[in-house]
């Protein structure tokens, strides 16, 4: 009896490969053990980020998105999971669309934190891509909007949007903020002309959270006036709930000063007190 308890448990704490193919589906099933040198705040944290994880992509794989692809990897280094686990993580956060917005956003926070040591080369050499401006998202927009039966002029005005909305964030301001105020009207007439969020039916899985950047990145009349149609989208199934928890906490902190679900790292929110979490929570249907 003994033998086989010492077996099972040995069979337990053995080393889990993730595969880069079916990461998403992996995640959402992996049930992480403790491993001795990781404390037990540690250990507790690294699971509750996996949970939240899959609760805000309804376990569906192809729900993640760039804010879930970072939480997954912030798990990782926090159970201290193998080299190679950790290495794919970052790969798959690399990759997301809109990464460089993060890798700035972060950077004080993985170079201050032992936690991240795996990867901060890695980061440091990818952020240096992203200030420099660098780094873009390259793909066939005729194949794609023919493979995905799509409006090819509606694909591409949108990513357009897309590509104007990251264009001189990170090297020049003054010019982006121009770009910005453009798209913003560009995006108020798209919503005048289809009376919807701009989301995967209508430009597709790679272009859906477009819309939600120039919100996201645009003031607070705007935030608030659009907070209802990205809760419909998500609804909708048109973009993840991850996006919505972003916009929230964006509007919840520049109006009150706190954020409800932590997803503004950076910006100098608090977090809010327990009843007015859930009160946020219960308004927009969120567990």
């Amino acid at each position: 009896m003994l033998m086989a308890t010492l077996i099972g448990k040995a069979y337990a704490q053995k080393d889990y490969t993730f595969s880069a193919k079916d990461f998403e589906n992996e995640i959402l099933k992996y049930k992480p053990e403790k491993r001795e040198n990781v404390t037990k705040e540690k250990f507790d944290y690294g699971v509750m980020i996996l949970n939240e994880t899959a609760k805000s992509v309804k376990n569906n794989p192809l729900n993640f998105n760039l804010a879930d692809y970072f939480n997954v990897l912030t798990a990782f280094t926090n159970l201290k999971e193998s080299n190679a686990n950790i290495q794919l993580a970052f790969e798959k956060f690399k990759n997301a669309p809109g990464s460089c917005e993060y890798f700035i956003a972060f950077e004080k926070n993985i170079n201050n934190n032992s936690a991240y040591e795996a990867i901060r080369d890695r980061f440091n050499a990818q952020l240096a891509l992203c200030k420099s401006g660098t780094m873009t998202m390259l793909f066939d927009l005729e194949d794609y909007a023919r493979k995905n039966r799509l409006d090819l002029n509606l694909v591409k005005l949108i990513r357009a949007i897309e590509l104007a909305d990251q264009k001189f964030r990170t090297t020049d301001q003054a010019k982006q903020k121009s770009l910005d105020l453009k798209n913003q009207q560009q995006i108020d007439s798209l919503y005048g002309s289809y009376h919807t969020y701009i989301g995967k039916t209508l430009v597709g899985e790679k272009l859906a959270g477009t819309m939600f950047l120039v919100i996201q990145h645009s003031n607070l009349s705007m935030m608030e006036k659009y907070l209802p149609i990205v809760h419909k989208a998500v609804q909708q199934e048109e973009i993840p709930l991850s996006t919505l928890k972003m916009l929230i906490d964006r509007v919840y902190g520049l109006k009150y000063g706190y954020q409800i679900f932590g997803s503004q790292s950076g910006f100098g929110f608090s977090t809010a007190d327990e009843k007015t979490s859930q009160e946020v929570k219960k308004k927009y249907g969120i567990d």
